[in-house]
């Protein structure tokens, strides 16, 4: 109920104290004649009123400053020391200001000297004190209900409020806002002090990060802030602050940077012995143990081999330096069962697994098991000298320390490999360049011919005719007559004599179009054949533009005709020499393929069997590399083969979700390359008809590329942005600038830039095959690149594929 509607509706509670018979009759005759209904409490000494304010519950105290016993500023300070929240207005005998400023700061809600007490003036200032009562009560339920600690200030700085949170979780005395330096850490009090003097003299806005102690026995930072409330001449009255708890957000900051430096050095060690000192060396910084220990299955499964230990730990681990995966320690256990194994200290240790009693002098462990893309490869151990126990959190930067180290480790053991077999990609490299130098050797025959052909169509010059389609004579120049192989004369004056020169199977189109220019005014183009007097054909390519009167009707139509039997010849082989190729392509691209399937199948059986050795291990897994490298060629060199002699790529059109088809290839890649930084987002919808396996392929090229022209520690973003009619994939990354020269040709196949890389297994396909399964699903893709803001490449994708236009009608 609202202040002015209490005051209506039902009698106000007040409590008068005063020593002065004649001052409370007048309050009482004040109340009377303001219309004020009030039930008095009335009380004539400070320790009555006292006990009436911690007692009973009030709408409002009207207490006399001076009282015998104790003074009204003693009462409202003990009073509010109390946690009493009753509104009090003080009377006083004058308006001394320095008796009103004391009364203010001890928490007064307000004064009134007697002499100014009126029936007005009083239900004035009652109304006045209930509605700040009602809004202080407001407020304070508001900082009750909040998650942080609230708390004011006088413009000194001494606390006069901490809202009940903060009493129960910092473990304070109730009612004693001055005691609240007892829950400040003793190493950040001096800086938290520091600040807030500095605060108080300027009147900034404070804000510090500190350690409070909590009820339970523990610290835990927070951070505090503090801003100053002014009046309308820019003084400060008042300090509001608040004390959000911010633990756990540092902490997990903490861990973020801890696995970040893990993270740098492993991708620094290139070989298997340095990535497992990484792991111990700063596995046993980031958990802050004394000690650690890491163990490897052995080839054939068997055992747990000890490869490495901190110098501290070496001689306790001397006797567990070979041990069998039967054997009943954390160690195996951690392996068999793939799962953390912890023991808070050495009893429970020592009660899991009797025997290591006696054998360590540690007292808490953990053991992670190291987990790679083929299963468990070992374990990693932790050593504490105190009991402890992992909290969730820990464990999970444990879980993903380990992680780390296991991926680093087997790009450690595929490094060797990959750096043999580099070798034989380079020779298959410099036989396929060879190839591709051959065909375009071949590409410029052909573009030889066609300039020939072109350098004879104009030897033979083109002749030229103008028909009268109202009288139907035909103007023949004597370059017709030897195009149609005719002597030269004026052997052909109408469109008929024409028309009778035309091969028979031509003849009847030829007319009819004839009739449309006469008929329409329509244009005159076509591709014919005539007969020469010989016998012998020769191809025409004749075009005329049909001119009109103002009324639309046709006039007169000139034009020309060129000898194109060379070109039809020349087209002609050029489709045979074309597939030719196609059949060549696909001979070889299938006589490759089944053999390298055989390779392939045959190195996996064989490395699937028990016994093998380290080299031949090695060697098998080199033959399989090789394999799927010459096949990724192939299909390259097939994709491109259909796009520039078939017409394009095919698809196969089926509804999917583009953006889960892209989370697959970006976790895909992520798991291939764990020491980049890959970010994946989606906005909209993912749904349409599309080749999955095509985009698939588009969308490895894009982020591939983006991973091996960009910096090793930036991040690639990958965003799918779905619209009502299309869907749009960008891949971006913060890499240097590609040149300029070079941007306007990016996509055409064989194009590489200068900082390419070794490009082991690619010829330079990748990105004109990209566009090429763009084209084909009806979208495009565009490319930008600035110094300092990276590559963007862009792919649209229509949603579905596009209505072909309606055939024109006859």
């Amino acid at each position: 109920m609202r202040a002015e509607e209490r005051m209506e509706e039902q009698p106000l509670r007040l409590l008068v104290a005063d020593d002065d018979e004649v001052d409370r009759l007048a309050v009482r005759r004040a109340l009377l004649k303001a219309g004020v209904e009030a039930q008095l409490v009335e009380v004539t000494d400070g320790m009555a009123a006292l006990g009436a304010l911690l007692e009973q519950s009030f709408d409002c105290a009207l207490m006399d400053f001076q009282m015998p016993g104790q003074d009204g500023l003693e009462v409202l300070r003990k009073a509010r020391a109390a946690l009493v929240e009753t509104p009090i207005i003080m009377l006083t005998g004058q308006g001394d200001e320095h008796i009103a400023v004391e009364l203010m700061k001890a928490g007064a809600t307000d004064y009134l000297a007697k002499s100014a007490l009126t029936p007005e003036r009083l239900e004035h200032l009652l109304r006045q004190t209930l509605r700040l009562h009602e809004v202080q009560q407001q407020y304070r339920t508001l900082a009750e209900v909040l998650p942080h600690t609230i708390w004011t200030s006088r413009p000194d700085g001494v606390l006069d409020y901490i809202s009940r949170r903060g009493y129960e979780n910092n473990d304070l005395p109730l009612g004693e806002p001055g005691q609240w330096p007892r829950a400040v850490h003793p190493e950040d009090l001096p800086r938290l002090m520091e600040r807030w003097q500095h605060s108080l003299r300027t009147g900034e806005p404070y804000e510090v990060e500190a350690r409070l102690w909590q009820t339970g026995g523990t610290w835990r930072w927070h951070l505090i802030r503090a801003l100053p409330m002014r009046d309308p001449r820019g003084r400060v009255v008042r300090w509001f602050g608040t004390n959000a708890d911010i633990d756990d957000q540092r902490r997990t900051q903490e861990r973020i940077a801890r696995l970040q430096a893990v993270t740098a050095a492993l991708s620094e060690a290139p070989s298997p012995r340095q990535v497992l000192d990484v792991i111990i060396t700063q596995g046993v910084t980031t958990m802050d143990a004394q000690a650690g220990a890491l163990w490897l299955l052995s080839e054939d499964g068997r055992f747990l081999e000890l490869v490495g230990t901190t110098p501290n730990a070496r001689e306790q681990m001397r006797s567990l330096e070979h041990v069998p995966l039967e054997a009943p320690l954390g160690i195996t256990e951690a392996v068999r069962h793939d799962r953390l194994v912890t023991c808070a200290n050495r009893q429970e240790r020592e009660r899991r697994y009797p025997a290591l009693a006696g054998l360590l002098t540690y007292e808490g462990s953990a053991v992670m098991p190291l987990r790679g893309s083929r299963g468990v490869m070992g374990a990693l151990v932790m050593n504490y000298a105190r009991p402890r126990t992992l909290q969730p959190d820990e464990q999970e930067f444990f879980l993903a320390l380990a992680r780390q180290g296991a991926q680093a480790l087997e790009r450690a053991r595929l490094y060797e490999a990959a750096q043999q077999a580099r070798a034989q990609a380079e020779a298959s490299e410099a036989q396929l360049r060879e190839l591709l130098a051959e065909r375009e050797r071949m590409e410029a025959t052909l573009q030889e011919r066609d300039e020939r052909l072109r350098a004879a169509l104009w030897a033979g010059g083109t002749g030229t005719f103008r028909w009268d389609i109202r009288t139907g004579a035909l103007e023949w120049d004597e370059n017709l007559d030897q195009l149609f192989g005719l002597p030269l004369g004026r052997t052909v004056q109408t469109m008929g004599d024409c028309l009778a020169l035309v091969h028979p199977d031509d003849r009847a189109e030829a007319a009819r179009r004839n009739e449309a220019c006469a008929r329409e005014g329509a244009d005159f183009e076509m591709d014919f054949r005539v007969v020469w007097p010989d016998g012998r054909v020769h191809w025409l390519s004749g075009k005329g533009k049909t001119f009109v009167d103002a009324t639309g009707r046709p006039l007169y139509m000139t034009g020309a005709y060129v000898d194109i039997t060379v070109q039809k010849q020349q087209e002609s082989e050029a489709r045979q020499l074309a597939e030719f190729e196609r059949q060549i392509l696909g001979i070889v691209s299938h006589d490759l393929r089944n053999p390298l399937s055989v390779i392939r199948i045959s190195a996996s059986v064989l490395l699937a069997r028990e016994g093998l050795d380290e080299r031949q291990s090695k060697s098998l897994t080199r033959i399989i590399s090789a394999s799927d490298r010459s096949t990724r060629l192939i299909r390259d060199l097939l994709d491109f083969s259909q796009a520039r002699l078939g017409g394009g790529i095919p698809v196969e059109r089926k509804k999917m979700d583009l953006f889960e088809l892209a989370r697959g290839v970006v976790e895909e890649l992520a798991a291939s390359h764990p020491e980049r930084r890959l970010e994946l987002t989606q906005e909209g919808d993912g749904g349409g008809e599309w080749d999955e396996d095509r985009l698939a392929q588009v969308l490895g090229n894009l982020v591939g590329n983006a991973l091996q022209h960009s910096p090793p520690d930036t991040a690639v973003s990958v965003r799918c942005r779905g619209e009502p009619g299309e869907v749009f994939l960008e891949v971006h990354n913060e890499g240097s600038a590609i040149e300029e020269a070079i941007l306007p040709n990016l996509f055409e196949p064989f194009r590489r830039g200068r900082h390419a890389g070794s490009g082991a297994g690619s010829v330079g396909l990748g990105l004109y095959i990209t566009r090429q399964l763009v084209l084909a699903h009806g979208g495009g893709i565009t490319v930008t690149s600035r110094e300092g803001q990276g590559t963007r490449f862009t792919v649209r994708l229509p949603r579905r594929a596009p209505t072909p236009p309606p055939l024109p009608k006859a």
